[in-house]
This record gives C-alpha cells, sequence and structure tokens, in this order.
C-alpha cells in the first residue's frame, strides 16, 4: 500500500509540474540525487513506519493522534521560526489538542 501511495503521489506531481513548471532534461538529472533522497525518505520510508505505526490501532485515535501532526508544526513555526499565530490558528491548536486528549479517555463500560 505504501509503494502505491508513493507511486501515486509521484505521479500526481510529475503531471502537475510539466503543466505548472517548464523543467529541463537536464535540470532534473543535475538534482536526481535530492530528488530521490526526499522521495525515499519522505515517502517510502515516512508512510512505511506511519503504516506499520497504526497497524492494531484504533481508527478513530490514530487519525487524531496523527492529527497532532499539524499542532506540533503551527507550536514549531510559533517557537522556532517566530512566525505570529492569529486567534483562529491558536483556537484551532487548542480544540484538536482537547480532541486528541478526549479521544484518549477510555470509553466506560456498559452494565
Amino acid at each position: 500500500m505504501s509503494c502505491i501511495q508513493f507511486l501515486v503521489c509521484g505521479m500526481i506531481c510529475g503531471i502537475f509540474m510539466f503543466v505548472f513548471e517548464k523543467p529541463s532534461f537536464s535540470q532534473l538529472l543535475l538534482a536526481w540525487k535530492p530528488i530521490l533522497y526526499a522521495g525515499v525518505l519522505s515517502c517510502g520510508v515516512g508512510y512505511t513506519l506511519q503504516i506499520v505505526g497504526q497497524k492494531g490501532m484504533n481508527p478513530t485515535v490514530a487519525s487524531l493522534i496523527l492529527s497532532l501532526e499539524s499542532v506540533t508544526s503551527v507550536i514549531a513555526g510559533f517557537l522556532i521560526l517566530h512566525q505570529k499565530l492569529s486567534s483562529r490558528e491558536i483556537l484551532g491548536c487548542v480544540l484538536m489538542f482537547i480532541a486528541i486528549i478526549l479521544a484518549q479517555i477510555p470509553a466506560g463500560k456498559k452494565n
């Protein structure tokens, strides 16, 4: 499944590259190593480890935990890059964090 995701994303991005950009074949050959490195690590390794990590998990909890990635990136942008957060962004981070915490609370047993 991970390989299929990698190939589909590569094909779609390749199509849009030729539609919106004007790459030359020589430029693509010069950039083969960074393109391969980014593609293999982000898609091949990243998606594979994500799939392995989600194996056997509750799908709802897994999706909420993965949603925390966006919260982490916003906080890192604020702390490391000194980006300004709007009130809407802060509210979104707080809501996602609360949803993730609430999803971790075990449901009570029905009698």
